[in-house]
């Protein structure tokens, strides 16, 4: 089930283009999901994406801003 927030889905969508991966998160978490940077080690990038955030547009600017930052 993609995430209900727009916003959130296609940072979602542009992380995993830049080679991202989005694992969900069980039921019973708080956040929806993670997405890992392609380096998938301790040395690697993770990014947590929230089920609701008080701000989806801010959320989604970060999640964009962490692929970007991303050396790997």
């Amino acid at each position: 089930m993609p995430h209900p927030n727009k916003h959130i889905r296609e940072a979602i969508e542009y992380a995993e283009q830049h080679g991202w991966t989005f694992v969900k998160a069980s039921a019973r978490a708080h956040i929806y999901g993670t997405l890992y940077c392609p380096l998938r080690t301790r040395d690697g990038h993770r990014q947590p994406v929230y089920s609701t955030p008080r701000s989806p547009e801010n959320h989604a600017r970060r999640i964009r801003e962490a692929v970007n930052n991303c050396d790997h």
